[in-house]
């Protein structure tokens, strides 16, 4: 689900099957995220996979308070019966 959300992302932002330049992805040390084929995808979609230091919870502070903001003012005040519905509000989430 991950690898399928970046491929939208990345269609979605920039139009294209891959980033025009080099795109930062920061994420934390989860396996999800660090999975060989997760990096793989992420490589051809030309992004960077960027990790917070492990057993460093304050360098992962701002992330944290972004996905907390981000839930509180938009996902859970909006009706999203499945994950295809979310991919398709993100866009217009950053944007907003």
């Amino acid at each position: 689900m991950i690898r399928d959300m970046m491929v939208h992302c990345v269609e979605q932002r920039f139009g294209d099957i891959r980033a025009p330049r080099k795109v930062q992805w920061l994420t934390d040390n989860g396996c999800i995220f660090a999975a060989y084929r997760t990096l793989e995808i992420a490589a051809a979609l030309n992004l960077e996979p960027c990790f917070t230091p492990v057993e460093s919870p304050e360098s992962n502070g701002m992330a944290e308070a972004f996905v907390k903001t981000f839930k509180r003012d938009y996902v859970r005040v909006t009706p999203i019966p499945d994950a295809s519905t979310a991919l398709m509000r993100i866009d217009n989430w950053m944007e907003d």
